[in-house]
């Protein structure tokens, strides 16, 4: 049977994956973004913080059955020749066989438990397990920030070794053009080689961090070394205009491990309750039927085949010497909870302000130098092209290569500094 409503579907789809497929087949443009999305899913750290989901839900799962019946089904088969009685082992059902039974016994069994009353042991243990699956998920979320948090600062890093690379051998070009042979002083002829020489060996050191930059940004978004990779994006500085105050609210809303720390709370009140409640006596209802035949064509047959069923409510009466250390020792775990996550919180605010604080610094920073720059590259360039002697020229060069650098590094401490924010509040910043 054919679908003709499902053609144009899968063809739209097949249009708005074909870039994505084009892109990661030729090795094209890579935003920041899409670095993030890239090594969040191959994160190992974040794939088995989700498969911790996936167990966690089915221990709530595990937790609800606990309440319900225990239904068993059991049948024996045996063949006995007996000189004295005898019982078979918990495994084959526990039957008394006496010697005078034929050699041939069959039986059919059904039992049932169902807790009637356990104390509260049972809600807590369901209450345990939703708790930590919902744990499961913040740690999920701090995993994936992590990722993302590396992704980032492996991008950036690109980004600026990128202009580095850049920088040294446009640096490079304009030393090589000067005419060394004008320089008769030979000391000055040795000084003027030497500025020359250090600028090809700004160029292989830039290319060599580049290399190393671009292999780490491939380990994160899990490509193979050698990967063709080019990236959409330039550096620069990205602003921060929040407020430090709004950022320790964000942080206090949405850090993870933060909200992990709540839910572990949460887990100690029912450790402690789970402590208290081994006091308290169990109830259980069974009942449980029997057929027992000496024939197995007899199990069908009423009149020669055996039944019995049997009802039986039960209470059992904890006594045991440990209860209350066991709360004793909760207690204290829980105190210990509290005290990790009071250090947390404090954490917490000392890295939103250092965070926050640095990128503004670097922020201001990064402006003050490119002004700088802006005016020492334009009186290079006027010097430059009416200096006859080649050495001041070069040792001017030098000195800008240097403040360039500088520039270049401020803009990205800004962004590491603004990446740390995000990641400290467990929130991005809008860009």
């Amino acid at each position: 049977m054919r679908y003709p409503i499902l053609s144009p579907l899968l063809a739209a789809f097949a249009l708005l994956a074909a870039p994505q497929r084009a892109r990661a087949q030729a090795g094209g443009a890579l935003t920041l973004d899409e670095a993030v999305q890239m090594a969040v899913r191959s994160s190992p750290a974040a794939l088995a913080a989700e498969q911790d989901i996936t167990i966690a839900k089915q221990r709530v799962k595990e937790a609800r059955f606990i309440s319900l019946p225990q239904l068993s089904l059991s049948a024996t088969a045996s063949r006995v020749n007996l000189s004295y009685p005898s019982v078979l082992s918990p495994e084959m059902g526990e039957r008394y066989l006496d010697p005078s039974i034929p050699r041939n016994f069959y039986t059919f069994r059904v039992t049932a438990l169902q807790p009637v009353y356990a104390g509260g042991k049972n809600d807590n243990t369901l209450k345990l397990a939703k708790t930590a699956s919902n744990q499961a998920k913040v740690n999920y979320e701090t995993a994936r920030s992590d990722a993302a948090l590396a992704a980032k600062k492996a991008f950036y890093t690109v980004l600026y070794r990128r202009r580095l690379n850049g920088s040294a051998a446009e640096w490079l070009a304009r030393a090589s053009a000067f005419d060394l042979s004008s320089v008769k002083n030979p000391l000055e002829a040795i000084e003027a080689r030497a500025l020359l020489a250090g600028f090809s060996d700004r160029v292989r050191a830039a290319g060599s961090e580049l290399d190393s930059a671009v292999t780490e940004l491939l380990g994160t978004i899990n490509r193979e070394p050698g990967y063709k990779l080019e990236l959409d994006g330039e550096l620069e500085p990205l602003p921060i205009t929040e407020e430090v105050s709004h950022s320790l609210v964000t942080a206090m809303e949405s850090r993870p491990d933060l909200k992990s720390e709540m839910y572990k709370a949460q887990m100690d009140d029912i450790a402690v309750s789970m402590a208290l409640v081994r006091r308290n006596p169990t109830v259980y209802l069974g009942a449980s039927y029997d057929v027992d035949a000496y024939k197995f064509s007899a199990m069908s047959d009423s009149a020669e085949r055996s039944e019995n069923w049997l009802a039986s409510l039960a209470i059992h009466f904890p006594l045991s010497y440990d209860i209350w250390t066991q709360v004793r020792q909760r207690k204290a775990q829980q105190r210990q909870g509290e005290l990790k996550r009071v250090e947390l919180q404090d954490r917490i605010r000392f890295e939103i302000f250092a965070a926050h604080k640095e990128a503004l610094f670097q922020q201001d920073e990064a402006q003050k130098r490119k002004s700088g720059l802006e005016r020492m590259k334009a009186d290079y360039a006027a010097g430059a092209a009416s200096a006859r002697d080649p050495l001041p020229a070069l040792r001017a060069a030098a000195a800008v290569a240097d403040m360039e650098r500088g520039c270049l590094e401020a803009v990205y401490r800004q962004l590491l500094a603004r990446i740390r924010l995000e990641w400290a509040q467990g929130r991005d910043i809008p860009r």
